[in-house]
């Protein structure tokens, strides 16, 4: 959905209407006193047929587990394995999710990755990246251009996540919270985890405006200045976590308030809980990164030369997103053509005419 050119709705309006993209990263730690809330089998994909095979999922840890001891005693499964592959020196891991539909050829994923390669120094950051993929027509079409996939079933029998999904109906909001576990098992693990969604371009290396001082680093829907103001909006689709204990409870905590907003997403859970996960006894340091950097439709950067990426928020629909996707490469490749005394007097912008939802 478009926001008007002419009368913008309010910040609170656009983002309690669910208009931020909102495809998500949850994650739950098990403690001694919470138990799962999911199956306790993770399903993975096995190259050798074509069926997928349940596998026990990781004994649950005690309260004096962390997510590195976790790992020093955890299984040698495909998905350790693949995450050991792509894992950066730092034990960072960058993961998204598809769907069929976003998976296709011509579609988002091949957006997405486009977006490294025209990107300044960060098409290395590909080898990084692990495609979550919700079906197997995503699975085949991930392997068909990346190094980097897994198939992660729905936790709901018989539920189909291939096709292009209305924002916030049921099969929505089951797509975006069936990740869960298997991001889960990365902090578990002991994999610093950078989820990003298939929709937001990647231009620069955005880890520099990540500080290790801070527990979670989220982007902004709406951004007022200080990246320490919990009165931000924070978008999780682009959204960093250490691999700390602290992190863990507050995903505990995170997970447990899905019960009190039952109809909604894990971004507007976040934003409606990010107070009392700062407070004690969790505790966690939350910092918002500057929309002038990680940016996103909502509150779009318009000085390319401090763009990292751009994310298609406040856009509704798969053929709108993958419309202005495409527009802003495009526009992207033009900046990067130009001399470089060109790009530092910065003349060269986005263009607007035509857009769908870019404003």
């Amino acid at each position: 959905m478009a926001i008007s050119k002419t009368t913008q709705p309010s910040p609170a309006a656009i983002f309690l209407s669910g208009a931020a993209s909102a495809t998500a990263l949850l994650v739950f730690f098990y403690t001694a006193t919470a138990g799962p809330a999911w199956p306790t089998t993770t399903t993975e994909f096995t190259p050798q047929g074509s069926q997928a095979v349940a596998r026990p999922a990781s004994a649950p840890a005690t309260k004096a587990s962390s997510p590195t001891a976790t790992n020093a005693t955890g299984g040698d499964d495909a998905f350790a394995r693949m995450l050991r592959r792509a894992a950066m020196e730092d034990r960072t891991v960058i993961m998204t999710s598809v769907n069929e539909a976003w998976a296709a050829e011509g579609s988002l994923l091949d957006s997405f990755l486009e977006s490294f390669r025209v990107g300044l120094n960060i098409s290395h950051l590909v080898k990084h990246i692990v495609v979550v993929a919700m079906d197997e027509g995503a699975l085949r079409r991930c392997r068909a251009v990346h190094p980097h996939c897994h198939l992660l079933l729905p936790d709901v029998h018989g539920l189909d996540l291939s096709g292009a999904k209305t924002y916030m109906t049921k099969d929505y909001l089951d797509l975006v919270w069936s990740k869960l576990r298997l991001q889960h098992r990365v902090l578990l693990l002991g994999y610093n985890l950078l989820f990003t969604d298939v929709d937001v371009a990647w231009f620069r290396d955005p880890r520099v405006h990540i500080t290790a001082a801070a527990d979670i680093t989220t982007s902004s829907d709406f951004y007022f200045g200080d990246p320490d103001d919990l009165g931000n909006y924070p978008n999780t689709g682009f959204i960093y976590f250490k691999a700390t204990a602290r992190n863990a409870r507050a995903m505990a905590y995170w997970h447990a308030a899905r019960a009190r907003f039952p109809e909604n997403h894990d971004q507007f859970v976040f934003n409606e809980i990010k107070r009392e996960l700062a407070a004690p006894p969790i505790g966690v340091r939350i910092r918002f990164v500057d929309s002038k950097h990680v940016s996103g439709f909502c509150q779009l950067g318009r000085d390319l030369n401090r763009i990292a990426t751009v994310h298609m928020t406040c856009c509704i629909g798969l053929e709108n997103k993958l419309h202005d996707l495409r527009r802003v490469v495009e526009d992207w490749r033009r900046y990067v053509s130009r001399p470089e005394w060109e790009r530092r007097a910065g003349k060269i912008g986005w263009r607007f005419e035509g857009g769908k939802c870019i404003h």
